[in-house]
């Protein structure tokens, strides 16, 4: 199947890529996508389907389909930015970091599998059109910008409040017989809206993956749990304290290399890569205000662009692209983000000022918990 699908790609490539050319403004990308197609990443108590029967390889585990996803999107980066990246591997060019968790490593090898089939004397077996290109990792109890799981108590405490907040509140009184139901079928007691994601998600990667549900599920209530997931992640993520402790991370990442590209001749880096969660996508919409309140699809993508209109004027550009495609010709293009207060091509300068009370200065101070956390309204 993999060959097929790069033979296929490289044949179409041999057109496209010479149509479509990344405009010679662009300087440097910097971008962070969602992994690809996995099994559930847990399951709720009272799940009839067993793990060994169902998800062989366990939670968490990207599927053949998520490997798929990510290489199209891959050739579509290969296709956007023909002419900005050069054909060939250069490790001065690209740097890729990853989450430390396996289907986000799987993904970002998959990924680069799309962007830089070899060629010429990067082919090393004529019968495996792949290249191994390094992927950096740290440890998830370290990570506090991809994984997002380092300690930070600071962000417990807002999380907490956030579910005894009256929107919370509210919305959890307008679906309590829902939850009562569900804490009669799902095994949690009892049922609250901290249980949504992990039975949504359950029951999405059975659906995707042609699973049958238990038998108290229909069509009406997977679609209110996918609502909810919606409003979970939406809840959490929005809240200005949480977007600068932590997609907050992630921007202060990218400006500082934007700033390096900008200050240093000897900055050679063109692109940024980080393959991560959906969180962590949905954390950096949310810290820059750019979000649509709807979690983020697999292989969803926010890009950066640093562009140089004229010489020394520097602007950013942000594209949203939430897809999730198999083809590896797919060509759908990124939504234009607008950073609130600015335009579309944002200049640095003000992109920097605009987004200066969602970087964190001193991030592990700041995570230390409060002593007058109170509840958010």
């Amino acid at each position: 199947m993999w060959t097929d699908v790069l033979g296929a790609a490289a044949f179409v490539c041999g057109w496209c890529c010479v149509v479509s050319t990344a405009p010679d403004t662009l300087r440097l990308v910097n971008l962070i996508y969602r992994h690809g197609d996995r099994s559930p990443y847990a399951t709720y108590p009272s799940n009839p389907n067993n793990l060994k029967d169902v998800w062989p390889d366990g939670y968490g585990w990207l599927t053949t389909t998520g490997e798929e996803q990510q290489y199209s999107l891959g050739r579509f980066l290969r296709r956007r930015y023909t002419g900005f990246l050069s054909e060939e591997y250069l490790e001065k060019e690209i740097r890729v970091e990853s989450s430390d968790v396996d289907r986000c490593l799987m993904s970002a090898y998959s990924n680069l599998a799309g962007l830089y089939p070899p060629s010429g004397d990067q082919v090393w077996n004529s019968n495996i059109p792949w290249q191994p290109i390094p992927v950096h990792t740290r440890p998830v109890e370290e990570d506090n910008m991809l994984a997002m799981r380092r300690d930070c108590p600071r962000y417990d405490q807002l999380k907490t409040s956030i579910f005894q907040s009256k929107r919370a509140v509210q919305e959890a009184k307008q679906n309590q017989d829902l939850f009562t139901f569900l804490t009669r079928e799902t095994g949690y007691v009892p049922f609250t809206l901290r249980h949504v994601s992990v039975v949504a998600d359950n029951l999405f990667c059975e659906k995707t993956h042609n699973v049958t549900w238990a038998p108290w599920v229909n069509e009406a209530i997977f679609q209110k749990l996918r609502e909810l997931e919606a409003l979970n992640m939406d809840l959490e993520y929005i809240d200005k304290g949480v977007g600068r402790l932590k997609g907050g991370v992630m921007v202060k990442r990218w400006i500082q290399k934007t700033q390096q590209r900008v200050s240093s001749s000897a900055y050679t880096t063109k692109m940024n890569m980080f393959s991560a969660h959906d969180t962590t996508v949905m954390s950096v919409l949310c810290a820059l205000r750019v979000g649509n309140n709807l979690p983020p699809p697999y292989t969803a993508t926010l890009l950066m662009e640093l562009h140089e209109a004229t010489p020394g004027a520097f602007h950013v550009e942000l594209h949203y692209r939430n897809v999730s495609s198999i083809d590896p010709n797919d060509d759908t293009q990124p939504h234009q983000l607008t950073l609130p207060g600015c335009s579309t091509k944002c200049p640095l300068s003000k992109f920097v000022s605009l987004t200066k009370d969602i970087v964190p200065t001193d991030w592990v101070a700041e995570c230390a918990a409060s002593s007058t956390g109170g509840v958010i309204g």
